[in-house]
């Protein structure tokens, strides 16, 4: 009996091994050559409703996909601003009655940036990105960051002036307030899985990040929280098929959860670290910073109640992840962690495993 058990059991493995060996796995060029064609499809969902996906997909990086282990840069928070507040102006105009806030741009996200466009210079302000970026990567240069970020691609991109109520006249000229993603090795750092649970994850947790705000040379500021390298875990990855990660995502449609589909991109999501036991009282910048894991995020709307076909009034862009290396996505409703979601690093596949 235990002979016929044992090999049995010696099939099963190997069946789950050819299995394993079965999946495709791709460099990044690879995977960047298979999103050019975009994500194009019609779905039903159980509800009977079509969900049309008609997106391009992005993928950062260059010949690699590394995994990074992160600490917290020295400073890794700041604040900093010039003599006047960039909003301080705008927001009198407002108080006093006369004004208004008028956004040529509004929380733009992902959009591409003409470097040299003047974007508010009818408007009185006549600053182009670049100009913005090399004054700010002076200030930040003199409070010790040192962190490239992806300039031509912000996570949003806002441009507001203040207008007289009644005649329209330009009170306050534009003000520039400009999110972006910092970056390691070519891969913007998109968010933190912690985002990706309905129930998030039970420590507190933050991400890098770099906010500007700026008019003039006198009227800005800004706010960072910055990473730095403490280990490279691994110079490449392999990765599954973009059609596997389009996959991932269709059963979130098909239940109806997810309406409406805004971006797919990859690059960077930081786990927590799963050695990590919170002390009460710690705050985010307590914790170690967490690991950088090449990653896809599907930006999207979602439905509390699929079964209703509406947007609640406050709904928010989602940002769910879907693992570059299965193709599977983290499940929204997980409450596997202490009754939220599981958010730590688990590792990951290397190339001599799928050799």
């Amino acid at each position: 009996m235990k002979k016929r058990f044992a090999i049995l059991l010696a099939l099963i493995l190997i069946l789950v091994c050819a299995v394993a060996s079965a999946q495709e796995y791709y460099t990044l060029p690879e995977i960047r050559e298979q999103a050019a064609a975009g994500w194009h499809e019609t779905y039903t969902d159980k509800y009977g409703r079509t969900r049309q996906v008609d997106i391009d997909i992005e993928v950062f990086g260059e010949e690699q996909a590394p995994v990074i282990k992160a600490c917290w840069d020295d400073p890794y928070k700041l604040r900093f601003q010039g003599e006047k507040n960039p909003y301080g102006e705008i927001t009198e105009e407002v108080d006093k009655g006369r004004g208004e806030y008028v956004f040529l741009y509004s929380s733009v996200r992902g959009m591409t940036v003409d470097l040299d466009q003047k974007y508010g210079e009818a408007y009185g302000n006549d600053l182009t990105p670049r100009e913005v970026y090399t004054f700010m990567k002076q200030r930040l240069q003199e409070q010790g960051v040192d962190q490239d970020y992806i300039w031509e691609r912000p996570y949003t991109f806002s441009l507001v002036y203040g207008q007289h109520k009644k005649s329209g006249e330009v009170l306050v000229p534009p003000v520039y307030y400009i999110w972006l993603w910092p970056q390691e090795q070519g891969l913007p750092i998109m968010g933190h899985v912690g985002h990706s649970f309905q129930r998030n994850i039970i420590e507190p947790f933050s991400f890098p990040r770099l906010m500007i705000w700026m008019r003039d040379q006198e009227n800005y500021s800004c706010a960072v929280t910055d990473y730095d390298v403490q280990e490279v875990l691994a110079e490449d990855i392999p990765l599954c098929p973009v059609d596997k990660v389009i996959e991932g995502a269709r059963k979130m449609i098909e239940d109806g959860h997810i309406c409406q589909v805004l971006s797919l991109r990859f690059g960077y999501v930081v786990y927590t670290d799963p050695d990590y036991q919170r002390k009460r009282g710690e705050t985010a910048y307590d914790m170690p910073a967490g690991y950088l894991v090449p990653s896809w995020i599907l930006e999207c709307y979602m439905l509390n109640n699929p079964k209703v076909d509406k947007l609640s009034e406050h709904a928010g862009v989602r940002t769910l992840v879907i693992n570059a290396q299965t193709g599977e996505m983290l499940d929204w409703f997980d409450t596997s962690y202490h009754g939220r979601g599981d958010g730590r690093y688990k590792g990951f596949v290397s190339w001599d495993d799928v050799q």
